[in-house]
C-alpha cells in the first residue's frame, strides 16, 4: 500500500503544510509497513497548461519522451494497471517538475489532497498542477476502477461562496488520473496560522 499526499498551498509553512505533515507522520506511525510520499506545490515548479494538445498524441513505447517506469521494487513504481496502460506515453511538452509529480500519483493506492480555498477555488499553483493532468484525459488511466481520494479543505473560514467550486475542480481533474473523491474534510477555521489544530474537521457531503 502506498499513499501520496499533495499539499496544495504555495505557503511552505502555512496551515496546509502543517496538516499535510501531520497526515504524513500519522501514516508512518499507524502503517509503518506502507509507503507514503508527500508532494508540496510550494517546493516544485509546475507551469500552467497552454492548451496545445501535444499530450493527445500517444508516443511509441520506446520514445525517449515517454515516462520511464521505475524498476520492480521501487516504492514509486506505478500501479500495475498504470504500467499496463498507455498513460506513460501521453506526456506534456513543458519541461518542469510535473513528470515527478506524476510518478507519485501513479504509485498511489490512495491519494490525499490538502488544499486551501482561495475565492471558492484552488490557489493558482495547485490549479496549474490539476490542469496539467490533461495527458491522462487522452489515456486509459481514467477508465476502470478508481483509487480513493480524500480532500482536506483548509482556510481561515468565512468563505461566503463556499467550497463547491474547489471540490468540483479537484474531483474532475483527479478523476482522469484514476481517482474517485470519496471524502471531503472541512478544516476551515479549525487550524491556527501556526498549524495548531483546535478542532476536528467537519465531514462535508460529497
Amino acid at each position: 500500500m502506498h499513499r501520496t499526499i499533495i499539499a496544495g498551498s504555495p505557503r511552505a509553512q502555512g496551515r496546509c503544510a502543517h496538516l499535510a505533515q501531520e497526515l504524513f507522520d500519522a501514516c508512518i506511525e499507524e502503517r509503518p509497513g506502507d509507503g507514503v510520499s508527500l508532494v508540496s506545490v510550494s517546493g516544485i515548479s509546475v507551469g500552467g497548461c497552454i492548451g496545445c494538445d501535444a499530450c493527445k498524441q500517444e508516443l511509441p513505447a520506446d520514445s525517449d519522451r515517454a515516462i520511464a517506469l521505475p524498476e520492480e521494487g521501487d516504492p514509486l513504481r506505478p500501479q500495475e494497471r498504470i504500467c499496463a496502460g498507455d498513460s506513460q506515453r501521453h506526456v506534456c511538452i513543458i519541461d518542469d517538475d510535473m513528470p515527478e509529480v506524476r510518478k507519485h500519483l501513479d504509485a498511489a493506492d490512495e491519494l490525499i489532497a490538502v488544499v486551501p480555498v482561495y475565492f471558492a477555488g484552488a490557489p493558482s499553483q495547485m490549479k496549474a498542477l490539476l490542469d496539467r493532468l490533461q495527458p491522462y484525459y487522452w489515456s486509459d488511466a481514467r477508465e476502470g476502477e478508481k483509487r480513493p481520494l480524500t480532500l482536506h479543505v483548509v482556510g481561515e473560514g468565512g468563505d461566503p461562496h463556499g467550497i463547491e467550486p474547489l471540490i468540483g475542480c479537484v474531483r474532475s481533474a483527479l478523476s482522469v488520473a484514476g481517482f474517485s473523491l470519496v471524502e471531503v474534510l472541512d478544516w476551515r477555521g479549525r487550524i491556527d496560522a501556526d498549524g495548531t489544530i483546535r478542532e476536528d474537521a467537519r465531514e462535508y457531503a460529497v
